[in-house]
């Protein structure tokens, strides 16, 4: 698979709160897509929704944001989709408002303050700018707000917010994963020398030593600097039997090319925005083996990915605008949630709903991994509503091979729990 999504890899999720506890996931590009029409045939049959419709919100950047993804499409996509074929929520149909905040967090309050004075039941996120702006309104007035991808401090830890993605789990559980299957004991973090970048690993570092037995020594590294050579030189000298790496493109190919120039032999673990095909052909020999943390399983041959692409083809969702797929994972897991659900469908049978399920939900896209909120599988970040994330192995010209499940959340446990 291609790595071509990454419009908001570095430059929206890692951007978004770091705190003492948490970091806004940063979700990489690891897609493959098809040109083709997609076969709408795997929709299977229409069961269209009826009767009074249940109205949600989507928070979204809206196009005029730099970073902007095509979530507002792929949003008003699902809904068609899951009124059209899925019979909606129990029966009833979906009404989709959408509010744009523009990366800003007046604005991301704003959408929140209008959510909770609307009929809505629920606000979503996909991959949110400013999600804790909207917690901060929408969870004191005790309304559900569930988002796919990222949070910070207050979205992750306080009542009635939920998040699909395990964020904290994926930036350290996946190079510590890694590390004990070979054996490892020490992980060197390459990493920008700024305190959104670092504090994930030196608050939470001890925490996850104590739990996986692996160390995670951070590597900073100033910005603007071209060579990496010494920062290079100075994970091998620490005694780490690995490196990992934590940045964008731009930041992690000087360090691929020093890797080669010196002729390291370590494993090597990086998100997904952190290589592309461009990056591969600028290092000599192309990539090392290397696993890198990946979002989704994009795979053109799964059926989730397929039924994804029969969505976007059937309302004339260009294959261009694919990156609005967290919006996707959010609306369509909510739905798969609450489906099902007798009686009122409000704000407090929602959050009652997703405080108790009693069943894990599958993910769509997610290599058959599933959420189960309330149950708490990330302890220090209650909110999250799974314990796994992807990773997959790196291939030489920059291409993702088979993407795989790893259970991380044991890493994170609070002593005496």
């Amino acid at each position: 698979m291609t790595v071509t999504w990454r419009k908001r890899a570095m430059a929206l999720a890692c951007t978004a709160a770091a705190t003492t506890l948490v970091i806004a996931g940063c979700s990489g590009s690891d897609d493959d897509s098809d040109d083709g029409a997609a076969d709408t045939a795997v929709l299977g049959e229409a069961k269209a929704a009826s009767g009074d419709p249940i109205e949600l919100v989507l928070n979204t950047t809206g196009d005029k944001a730099p970073a902007y993804t095509h979530e507002t499409e792929v949003a008003n996509a699902t809904v068609s989709y899951i009124n059209d074929y899925l019979g909606g929520i129990s029966g009833r149909p979906v009404k989709l408002t959408i509010c744009y905040d523009d990366i800003q967090a007046a604005k991301a309050r704003e959408c929140a303050n209008k959510a909770v004075g609307s009929p809505a039941v629920a606000v979503l996120g996909g991959s949110p700018s400013n999600p804790d702006s909207v917690t901060a309104v929408t969870s004191p007035a005790a309304m559900p707000y569930f988002i796919a991808v990222g949070g910070g401090q207050t979205t992750l830890l306080q009542p009635n917010s939920y998040a699909l993605s395990n964020s904290v789990g994926g930036l350290l559980g996946q190079p510590v994963y890694i590390a004990k299957e070979k054996g490892v004991s020490k992980v060197a973090v390459l990493v920008i020398d700024a305190p959104i970048a670092t504090t994930p690993f030196t608050s939470l570092g001890g925490i996850v030593k104590a739990n996986s037995g692996v160390e995670l020594e951070v590597v900073a590294v100033p910005p603007g600097t071209a060579d990496m050579t010494p920062f290079v030189q100075s994970a091998v000298k620490s005694g780490a039997g690995q490196i990992h790496l934590v940045g964008d493109e731009a930041f992690c190919t000087p360090i691929f090319k020093a890797i080669a120039s010196l002729g390291v032999d370590l494993p090597i673990t990086a998100l997904s925005n952190c290589v592309s095909e461009d990056g591969a052909e600028q290092v000599p020999g192309g990539y090392p083996e290397a696993d890198v943390l990946v979002t989704a399983n994009r795979d053109p041959e799964s059926e989730d990915y397929k039924v994804f692409q029969a969505v976007l083809d059937k309302y004339g969702v260009d294959d261009d605008k694919e990156d609005g797929v967290t919006a996707y994972w959010a609306i369509l897991s909510l739905q798969r949630a609450l489906d099902g659900m007798t009686g009122e469908i409000s704000r407090e049978t929602i959050i009652d709903r997703l405080n108790t399920m009693s069943e894990p939900v599958v993910i769509p896209m997610m290599n058959g991994k599933t959420f189960q909120c309330g149950t708490k599988p990330m302890p220090i970040t209650p909110n999250v509503c799974s314990g796994g994330i992807l990773s997959a192995a790196l291939k030489s010209d920059g291409d993702i091979g088979e993407v795989n499940s790893l259970d991380v959340a044991s890493y994170f446990t609070m002593p005496g729990q």
